[in-house]
């Protein structure tokens, strides 16, 4: 007698993604009136476009004395369901306390004359949003991260279900264990012992230095001078676990974390772009890249475009320069610190901007 055994499965998925509005020279879009809006650029998340709406003077009567944000479904789909939140960065790029998330709602496409756009009218009150430190330089930036809801799918299963790989993981534990180790770096009076064979694997300078005509095989010590211990760290983490470290959870943890350094996290990411480079880890430096692409502010972008001009990346550069192409946003970004490193040390950049 035959038999089978067969399974299947009804799977419920999203897709999410993310978008940054920066909103510069806020006091000049008050009093535009009620129910109007000023939008952002059109993105798309889940396969559909999306537009962030902005009320500085509210969306109706009823609520104009709140700033009001709203999404827009831009494309010609009817009953997307999604659900999405807008939250107010603060000027390092952590979210603040304003906040607020929507249930699972569906739009209907632009050319329905309802429910194309749903929002949050009271997102904040006008007073309490004026007088917060999210609002500097008459600017601030708003993340908004939709979740669209894809339809159910049946799948049929023969056979095992088999896991995702967990390779990174049990690499990890052997970089932390410290078991079989064979090389030992000194960076900035910390400690870190690896193996020669993984870094050799992953880094071609790395193979260079400990086993090419540059080796320092039988080094008992290498000594880093150029590379601080905490992005010297992340870098080990990712040559081991093939991922980036997660900038957003050690930017929230109340500063209990030991780099108090690198409290904001772009900070880190571009020092770890640095030590990419120099390590021949294209993929670390890509994702850096792209992390510091999507989290540009006033205070930050003039480092950032150092960073990039300096290392050669070209996404990141006209990133940054798009986010200046405004004259508010320009002026404001001229005033820092960082703006005045950047003309002395790339001089040649103010062709371009």
């Amino acid at each position: 007698m035959n038999s089978s055994e067969t399974a299947s499965v009804v799977r419920a998925e999203g897709e999410s993604g993310s978008h940054q509005f920066m909103i510069s020279g806020y006091s000049m879009t008050k009093g535009i009136g009620i129910r109007n809006s000023i939008s952002s650029d059109v993105f798309t998340i889940g396969g559909y476009n999306w537009v962030i709406q902005f009320y500085p003077d509210g969306y109706n009567t009823e609520n104009k004395n709140c700033i009001s944000f709203y999404l827009l479904l831009k494309s010609d789909d009817s009953d997307v369901k999604a659900q999405f939140s807008f939250t107010i960065l603060q000027q390092n790029g952590v979210p603040s306390a304003m906040s607020s998330t929507t249930e699972l709602l569906t739009f209907k496409s632009t050319s329905s004359t309802y429910y194309s756009s749903w929002g949050l009218p009271k997102f904040a009150k006008r007073s309490e949003f004026e007088a917060s430190e999210c609002l500097k330089d008459d600017a601030f930036t708003i993340k908004c991260i939709v979740t669209v809801k894809k339809p159910l799918q049946l799948t049929t299963s023969y056979g095992v279900t088999v896991p995702p790989s967990n390779l990174g993981q049990h690499f990890v534990r052997l970089l932390e264990s410290g078991d079989m180790t064979d090389v030992t770096f000194e960076v900035k009076g910390e400690i870190f012992k690896a193996h020669r064979y993984i870094l050799a694997a992953r880094s071609s300078v790395f193979n260079a230095e400990l086993f090419g005509c540059m080796r320092e095989k039988w080094t008992d010590t290498i000594t880093i001078h150029d590379i601080e211990a905490p992005v010297f760290r992340s870098m080990l983490c990712f040559i081991y676990s093939d991922s980036l470290p997660n900038f957003e959870k050690n930017s929230n943890d109340n500063g209990n974390n030991n780099d108090g350094e690198y409290d904001d996290m772009r900070l880190m990411a571009q020092h770890l772009l640095v030590a990419a480079d120099r390590y021949d880890l294209e993929r670390l430096k890509l994702m850096c890249e792209d992390y510091l692409c999507k989290n540009l502010d006033v205070s930050m972008v003039a480092s950032t475009l150092t960073v990039a001009e300096r290392h050669n990346c070209i996404q990141l550069k006209a990133e940054c320069l798009r986010f200046m192409s405004s004259p508010v946003v320009f002026k404001a970004v001229a005033k820092t610190d960082g703006f005045l490193h950047l003309i002395k040390s790339c001089p040649s950049i103010l062709k371009d901007i």
